[in-house]
C-alpha cells in the first residue's frame, strides 16, 4: 500500500546541504498500522512530509496504492491535494471560524470534480458517528476540547476515504490522563476501520499501542525495524534500548561460552561473572540490557545466586503501582529496579538483585 524506497531529503544549509534523511526503505501493506518511532530531529516527521508531498525528496521513490507519487531521478512529484491520503496535524488544524460539519466538509467541497452536496452530508455524518461527534455537528469550533478537536481532525482526514492516513503527533497536544484515553480510541477507530496508516511519534507507549510494526530511527536512519515486542524485548543497539524505555546497560565482554547460546560474561565493575544468552565468540565486547522490571530485589540472599548482585539502596520513588529503586552495586553500577508498592524498602537497605532475563548487544570496538 505504501512502499518508501531509498529516500534520501537534504536542506540547503550555510556550509552546503543538510541530509536529514539517509536512504531509508519501508513498506507498510494494506490495512496495517506503522510507526516512525524516534527522537527529536530524527527525520521522522520528514519522511512523513515527504510522503505527504508537502516536502519534495531530494531521491527517492513513493508509491501509493500502486501509483508513484514521488521519483525525483524520474522527474515524478504529485502534489499533495491529488495523493489519496488524509492527515491529521499535531495542531490538529482546526478552522475557528467553522463548526464541526463544515470543518469535516471542507475537503469535499474543494473536492474536484464536485461532490454533491448530498453525498457530503451522508459522509459527514458517517465519519462523525465513527469518531463519536455526531450530536455535536453543529458546534462551533471555539467551543470543542482538546479531545474533541483530535477527533474532528481525524474525521476531516477521513472524510475522503483515503487510501492512507498521515498521523503526525496527533495527541501530544493533550494532557496526559486524556493522551491515554484518546491513544487507545484511536487504536481502536484505526484497527475497526482498517485503514493503511503511517504514524510518527516520539511516544514508546502510543507506537507500541498503536502500530503493528516500528521502525525506530536515528539521525536520519532506520536504526531497527520489527513488532512491538521484538523491538522492546531485542533491541539491536544501545540507543534502542535506552531510548525505549528505561534500561540499565552494563558493559562488558563475553569470557567464555557455557552452553548452546549461552555464555558467561563478564561486567566491567563487577566481581564474578554473569550468565546470559548470546551467542557472540569469547572475548566479543558487549552491553548487557536490563530493564528494571527485569530486576527482583530482595532483602535477604537468594537462594539461586545465579546473576545476583549486592548493593543498597540511594534513592525510593514511590510511583502508586510500583516503587522503583536506585540501587548502588559493590564496587559497580548503579542499577535502577521496580518493586512491588507494598515491599518493606528503606533507602540505605543493603539488598540483594538479581538479574531474571536480559538482553545482550555486541559492541564493534573498531
Amino acid at each position: 500500500m505504501l512502499t518508501v524506497s531509498n529516500l534520501v531529503k537534504a536542506f540547503p544549509g550555510k556550509d552546503g546541504p543538510v541530509t536529514v534523511i539517509e536512504g531509508i526503505s519501508f513498506t507498510i501493506p494494506e490495512g496495517r498500522c506503522y510507526a516512525l518511532l524516534g527522537p527529536s530531529g530524527c527525520g521522522k516527521t520528514t519522511t512523513l512530509r515527504c510522503v505527504a508531498g508537502l516536502e519534495a525528496a531530494s531521491s527517492g521513490r513513493i508509491e501509493i496504492a500502486g501509483t508513484v507519487v514521488s521519483d525525483a531521478d524520474a522527474g515524478i512529484f504529485v502534489p499533495v491535494h491529488a495523493r489519496p491520503i488524509g492527515m491529521v496535524f499535531q495542531s490538529y488544524a482546526i478552522w475557528p471560524h467553522l463548526n464541526v460539519f463544515e470543518n469535516v466538509a471542507y475537503p469535499l467541497r474543494v473536492e474536484r470534480p464536485r461532490v454533491p452536496k448530498v453525498e457530503i452530508a451522508s459522509r459527514v455524518a458517517d465519519v462523525l458517528a465513527l469518531v463519536g461527534m455526531g450530536a455535536m455537528a453543529d458546534r462551533p469550533a471555539t467551543q470543542l476540547s482538546g479531545g474533541q478537536q483530535q477527533r474532528v481532525a481525524l474525521a476531516r482526514a477521513l472524510v475522503r476515504r483515503p487510501s492512507l492516513l498521515l498521523l503526525d503527533e496527533p495527541l501530544s497536544n493533550l494532557d496526559a490522563r486524556l493522551r491515554v484515553t484518546m491513544r487507545n480510541e484511536l487504536a481502536e477507530m484505526v484497527a475497526r476501520i482498517g485503514v493503511t496508516a503511517l504514524y510518527v511519534t516520539h511516544d514508546q507507549a502510543e507506537a507500541f499501542a498503536l502500530a503493528d510494526r516500528i521502525a525506530v530511527m536515528n539521525a536520519g536512519h532506520i536504526v531497527q525495524e520489527g513488532t512491538p515486542r521484538e523491538i522492546y524485548g531485542r533491541p539491536r543497539a544501545s540507543f534502542i534500548a535506552e531510548f525505549l524505555g528505561a534500561a540499565n546497560l552494563l558493559a562488558g565482554r563475553v569470557a567464555e561460552p557455557c552452553g548452546p547460546g549461552v555464555a558467561r560474561l563478564a561486567i566491567e565493575g563487577c566481581n564474578g561473572h554473569l550468565v546470559f544468552e548470546t551467542t557472540a565468540p569469547a572475548g566479543t565486547a558487549i552491553d548487557l540490557v536490563l530493564r528494571p522490571e527485569h530486576l527482583v530485589v530482595t532483602t535477604s540472599r537468594p537462594a539461586n545466586a545465579a546473576n545476583v548482585f549486592a548493593g543498597r539502596i540511594d534513592k525510593i520513588s514511590f510511583l502508586g503501582n510500583v516503587i522503583e529503586c536506585v540501587i548502588g552495586v559493590e564496587g559497580g553500577p548503579t542499577l535502577r529496579a521496580v518493586a512491588a508498592p507494598e515491599a518493606e524498602l528503606q533507602e540505605g537497605m543493603a539488598v540483594w538483585v538479581r538479574a531474571s532475563a536480559g538482553t545482550v548487544i555486541a559492541r564493534d570496538e573498531s
